[in-house]
This record gives structure tokens, sequence and C-alpha cells, in this order.
């Protein structure tokens, strides 16, 4: 591989990684925040909690497609450092900030400026070989995933030791730090294609739409479980203050393998074939999902959901690579949207089931909404797309 091609895969990833652990970084001690700042009840502040959690991810999910499309009119690196650059400034404002409103606006813009994960993606793309690009992709998401993993354990640290404005302050030099290192390092790549238009027909088509569902229903396996996992705990019969101490590791250990899986499997779709992998990974995916129902224990619950996260997880970046190929920032942008459509909508999905329902019928649904998504992909694939 090209020397500036190698680095621009290196210092885009590690720079996701500190965007992935930032991002995630406040997701722990957000909620205490919102509760020590409210002037309202418990019950209205539970609402605030989740209109502010929940607005950068519903907000980045479109925000993700327009930053597609600028990178046919404006530098792809230049728009990656601005990004950056918001997101420190809108951390440290973060930090000072003791209005419910305030925060919820800075949570917003968080989304718009969120979506500069697109512009990674195409500057990787941009840098990387036909053959060579599913593993680089997967490369990418592999340091986007342990940015997710390491962030809430670091950010509950830095919260008890430095307080909210300690920790907004640590996440800001952070990201610092990655722009500093990103503007050394990062090569500019080329504009991308001028005739692009933002959901045009070369950007939203039958075939992207198929994608897009399919790399939904896969983040939906991933993000579905946080927002029940005292459900899971309680079926198994631990206790409250044994199962919070638990959570964390829990979603720990499955995020780990996800983190590992994506790596392996997208290096070894370059033997086996990237369609081939993608059939198998989902296929599998879709039976442990469904064997979580047959769980009669912690532990067995533990190692069914590893192995699960640690299969589907590479479907994503497998997916998206299929298209990445034609270095358009319009499609990159638009499927890169389903990840923040199945962060938002995972957990909803999960609990509104849930509330109606019970864990073995969230599990078969899961499974039957990943089906139906191959179903779709896999249709088309007869005639758009092929095996390598």
């Amino acid at each position: 591989m090209d020397p500036d091609k190698n680095r621009n895969l290196i210092f885009i990833s590690l720079s996701q990684f500190g965007m992935a652990m930032t991002a995630n970084f406040i997701m722990v001690f957000l909620p205490f925040l919102i509760f020590k700042i409210s002037p309202y009840s418990s019950q209205k502040t539970l609402l605030w909690v989740g209109l502010i959690m929940g607005a950068h991810s519903f907000v980045v999910m479109i925000a993700s497609n327009f930053w597609g499309v600028l990178t046919s009119r404006f530098s792809p690196k230049l728009l990656f450092m601005r990004g950056l650059l918001a997101n420190i400034v809108l951390f440290l404002l973060m930090g000072f900030t003791s209005s419910l409103h305030g925060l919820l606006i800075l949570r917003i813009l968080q989304g718009v400026f969120g979506g500069i994960s697109t512009v990674g993606l195409i500057i990787i793309s941009s840098s990387s070989s036909r053959e060579r690009i599913s593993a680089d992709i997967g490369f990418f998401q592999t340091f986007l995933t342990l940015g997710q993993l390491v962030g809430p354990p670091i950010g509950a640290l830095a919260a008890s030791v430095f307080g909210y404005r300690g920790a907004f302050v640590s996440v800001s030099i952070v990201l610092l730090i990655v722009i500093i290192f990103s503007y050394l390092n990062v090569e500019e790549v080329p504009l991308q294609s001028k005739q692009e238009k933002l959901f045009g027909r070369s950007t939203v088509n039958q075939q992207t739409i198929v994608a897009w569902i399919l790399c939904f229903a896969a983040t939906v396996q991933l993000m579905f479980l946080p927002s029940v996992l005292p459900n899971v705990f309680e079926k198994f019969n631990m206790e409250r203050t044994i199962a919070l101490k638990w959570a964390g590791v829990v979603i720990m250990i499955y995020t780990a393998t996800a983190t590992l899986g994506t790596y392996f499997w997208t290096r070894v779709s370059l033997r086996f074939g990237r369609d081939r992998m993608i059939l198998l990974l989902v296929i599998l995916g879709i039976l442990f999902q469904s064997l979580l129902s047959l769980s009669r224990g912690m532990v067995d619950f533990i190692v069914i959901r590893m192995i699960q996260t640690g299969l589907i997880a590479a479907t994503i970046p497998l997916i998206i690579s299929i298209f990445a190929a034609e270095l358009k920032g319009g499609t990159i942008g638009f499927l890169n949207s389903s990840r923040f459509a199945g962060n938002a909508f995972g957990p909803m999905i999960a609990t509104s089931i849930l509330a109606i329902s019970n864990l073995t019928t969230l599990y078969l649904f899961i499974s039957g909404l990943t089906l139906f998504a191959l179903f779709g992909f896999k249709f088309l694939s007869k005639s758009t797309f092929h095996p390598q």
C-alpha cells in the first residue's frame, strides 16, 4: 500500500476512535448532570433525559447524508478538521451550561457535526484499493467500536475525579490532540463526484435502500440490549445492586468481541469473498440472536451474546464497502446514517416490545427483522451484486 494512503487509514481510524470515545465518554454521566441542573420534577426530568440523550442520534442520522454530499464541494480533509474543531467547542460549552434548553441545543449541534464519520469513511475509501476496501473499512469500524468500548468507563472515572465540568474539559483536550495529529498526518484526497444530489437517485435507490435496511437491522442487533439489561438480570434472579455492577462489564465484554470480530471477519473476506461473508455472518447472527431466548443462566446468555455480536458487527463495514468503491460521498453518507438510526431506534424497539410482551418475543422479533432485511438484500444481489 502507498505510504500516504496507509497513513490516512491509520490516522483517520485513530481520529474516529477519539470521536467515538468522547461521544460515549459523556453518555455515562450526562443523565446525572441533567438531574443535577434540572428545575423540574423527577418525572419531567426523565423526559428531558430521553430528549437530550436521543437528540444527537436522530440529528446525526440526517446530517451524515449532508456531510457526504459536501465532499463533492469542499476538501474532505478540511471538512473533517472543521467537524472536529466544532465538537471541541461544543464539548467545552456543555461543561459551562446550567440550562436544560441550552444542553439540548448543544446536543442537537453535536448531532449536526457528528456526521463527520461519513467524511472519515470517504477519506478511507479514496485511499484504498478495490481489493483492500472491505478490510480497510473494517479496520476503521474496529477503531470506532473500540472507542465505544472504552469511552463509558473512562467517562465515569473522569466525572468522579474531575467533576462534570472537568470531564467536559478533558474531552475537549483529547479532541484537540486528535485534530493536531490529523492535521499533521492525514493526506488530502480528491473531491468526490460533483453529480451527486442529496437523496438523488444515485444515492437513494433500491440497491442502497435494501443495504441501508440490512445495516440498520445489524445495528439494532448490536444496540438493543443495554436498554433491557435490567429485565434480563431480573429474569435470571440477579439482585439489582449486583446487576448494576455487572451491567457495564457485560456490555464491555460483548463490545470487545464485536471489535475483534469486525477486524477478523473483514480480513477473512479478502479470501472467502465479501458477499459470501455477508450472507454467512448475517445468517449466523440471526441464529445466535434467536438462541438468546433459550439461555437458562447468565453465563450462557453472555457467551451467546458474545458470539452473536462478534458475527453481526462485521457485516456493516462489509456492506458499506460494496458502495464505497464507487467513491460517492452521498451514498456513503446515506449508508452510514443507518448506524445512527440503529443507535436511536434499537433501544426504542426493545423497550416498546418488552412493554407489551416478553424477552423471547423481543429476541425473535429482532431476528425476524434481520431475516427480512437479508431477504431483500439477497434478492437484489442476484442482479446487482457479484460475489468476489
